[in-house]
């Protein structure tokens, strides 16, 4: 037997490996770690000096939302707070950061003069138990604020570091006192969030509707509710009377894409609307769905620009004829708040 030396042998093993595979490229990168770099963070040095911790900064974006018939209120909020919660004592709701001294209480069904609760507010402790107390070291008058369009005067009480302003604010049927604190350190800071929150509240009035077999609620400053024009059905306006929904109550069993097929804007003439363009809607949002809408531009009395949307919304045995309107300029406003909380708030009554 030939013996092959052993050279040649590593050389033909090296030949078959290489017709086995591709051939690996050589390196041209860096490598992520070093030798010896176990990709783990260095710890800190026992001797090293930590910074206190900072509180996390609130800020508007990511805004919550909510809305009540049992408060007759709409607000929107940081999304990082908690709530909306009933309050700890007394009747309303609250938000609140999680883990910090922040917040804003609404507290209803008060009784008496807003300018004398206002007085007396800051004589002694203030807040709500559970959620923020203290006892005022110092009370001084603060800006006038403006709630869902009704001017109040505040005052600002300081203590145990904690800033509290408060405003009474009179309702249809009550007294409701707004109270939003924070950290006196972060008061200035955080006067952008608490405006923001204050700007969004809306007062409400709630509405049930026997004859037609309806709960809702309208807006505070709204007129009362009065028929529809025609048929069966109530009629939700504005004090101006520019802005308003109408809700028609049809007994019937039908297809609701065919009767907003069939709809026409001569539904409209009551109103004193001319020459509305007809095209295809947003949807609406109503008894807990969503439901196809037509909308449109009309030119009303004297010549102003308004927008309508239309929709047949199921309701069990029957169907709801809705219209909402408004001038052009304020439409997105009113769709945004009126009209979203007068259709999302709506229930069925009937026994």
């Amino acid at each position: 037997m030939k013996t092959f030396p052993a050279l040649a042998l590593l050389a033909i093993a090296s030949l078959l490996l290489s017709a086995c595979g591709p051939a690996v490229p050589a390196q041209t990168s860096v490598p992520t770690s070093l030798p010896g770099d176990t990709g783990l963070p260095s710890l800190t040095p026992s001797s090293a000096t930590l910074n206190p911790p900072v509180p996390t900064p609130v800020t508007t974006s990511g805004l919550s939302s909510t809305a009540s018939t049992r408060t007759e209120l709409s607000f929107t909020f940081p999304g990082q707070w908690d709530g909306s919660s009933p309050l700890t004592f007394g009747e309303g709701e609250f938000v609140k950061d999680p883990n910090q001294p922040i917040g804003v209480t609404f507290q209803i069904n008060l009784s008496g003069d807003p300018a004398a609760l206002l007085n007396t507010w800051g004589t002694k402790d203030v807040g709500i138990p559970g959620i923020v107390t203290f006892t005022p070291e110092s009370v001084t008058d603060g800006p006038n604020v403006t709630i869902a369009r009704v001017p109040a005067p505040t005052r600002i009480a300081q203590g145990n570091a904690i800033t509290a302003q408060v405003a009474y604010i009179q309702r249809a049927d009550d007294v409701m006192e707004v109270m939003w604190f924070s950290p006196s350190g972060q008061w200035e800071d955080l006067q952008p969030v608490f405006q923001q929150v204050l700007d969004s509240v809306e007062i409400w009035r709630k509405y049930a509707d026997a004859a037609v077999g309806l709960q809702t609620m309208y807006v505070h400053d709204w007129m009362s509710p009065r028929l529809t024009w025609q048929d069966t059905g109530v009629w939700f306006r504005s004090a101006d009377e520019r802005t308003g929904m109408a809700v028609f109550v049809k007994d019937e069993i039908a297809d609701p894409a065919l009767l907003l097929g069939s709809w026409s804007t001569e539904r409209l003439a009551p109103l004193g609307f001319t020459a509305c363009t007809l095209e295809q809607g947003d949807r609406m949002d109503s008894l807990g769905g969503q439901w196809e809408s037509r909308m449109g531009d009309c030119t009303g009395t004297g010549g102003e620009e308004f927008t309508y949307e239309v929709s047949f919304v199921p309701n069990k045995n029957r169907l709801l004829e809705v219209i909402t309107y408004a001038p052009s300029s304020a439409w997105t406003e009113a769709n945004a708040i009126a009209f979203k909380y007068l259709l999302s708030m709506m229930v069925d009554i009937r026994p």
